[in-house]
């Protein structure tokens, strides 16, 4: 739930944007606001020409992935798309916050991730190269993803990402979004500038530290849980249908006994 300490999406995006963070322009309209305000969507997307159009809801333990539709130009589909999400006539019967930003070309990213910031000492860096978003971590394959580890005082672990990354580390530290609480920091580096401050790395936003890493573990260890139910279920079958055949088989061998004493074969 949105509280003073852990804000709304859009309040936290305006908070990076407020430290220096460079972030994609964007504009937000809170449930049931939007078709009194369509002229504004409108108007943004007349400066900006494509736009990506998300949605979010108060309670992100709840609804963390929300319906989505990036690089949109044209104004007929993002205003039925988002109408429908933000007055809550969607398949979810849920009314969402729309956030709509200035389109950022996903295909063009060098890398994405995330920044964990576990204290002042240290911090924790997923990523994964090429096109995508910091959200596209949770379908990486382990071949894909990178890891990266830093403690003052301690040599670093893993797989250095860019410098660009490692000098917003330092910032993300510096930001401290949540007193005595890891916080992540989301973001996608370019090959040329972008965003609020044109700069070549973009944030995309922070959020609690360990809530949504939680719950993509518990995501995969409940696959994983299903996938070998299913194998268990399947080996079951199988044991099943052997001793099935051994009891046939069985019972074959004493009707030929039977027989054969009473032929005397």
């Amino acid at each position: 739930m949105a509280s003073q300490e852990y804000p709304l999406k859009h309040i936290r995006l305006q908070q990076l944007s407020d430290a220096g963070f460079n972030v994609a322009n964007f504009i937000c309209f809170p449930p049931y606001t939007l078709s009194n305000r369509v002229g504004e969507l409108r108007a943004f997307l007349a400066k900006h020409g494509t736009i990506s159009c998300r949605h979010f809801h108060q309670d992100e333990k709840v609804h963390f992935k929300c319906p989505v539709k990036y690089e949109q130009t044209d104004f007929n589909t993002i205003l039925d798309f988002c109408l429908k999400n933000n007055g809550g006539d969607n398949e979810a019967k849920t009314a969402f916050y729309t956030l709509c930003n200035e389109a950022i070309n996903l295909k063009d990213s060098i890398c994405a991730g995330n920044i964990l910031v576990l204290n002042e000492q240290a911090c924790f860096i997923e990523y994964f190269n090429g096109p995508g978003t910091p959200r596209d971590i949770e379908t990486k394959g382990p071949d894909e993803l990178k890891t990266y580890s830093k403690t003052i005082g301690q040599p670093a672990e893993g797989e250095k990402p860019p410098d660009d990354i490692l000098h917003m580390v330092m910032d993300a530290k510096k930001f401290k979004a949540l007193e005595n609480k890891a916080y992540i920091v989301e973001f996608s580096l370019y090959p040329y500038p972008i965003g609020r401050n044109q700069t070549n790395v973009i944030c995309w936003e922070w959020r609690w530290g360990w809530l949504h890493y939680q719950m993509q573990a518990n995501r995969f260890l409940l696959d994983q849980l299903k996938k070998n139910s299913d194998e268990i279920k399947r080996l079951r079958f199988q044991l099943q249908q052997v001793h099935e055949e051994k009891n046939d088989m069985h019972t074959e061998l004493i009707s030929q006994g039977m027989r054969q004493e009473t032929f005397g074969v």
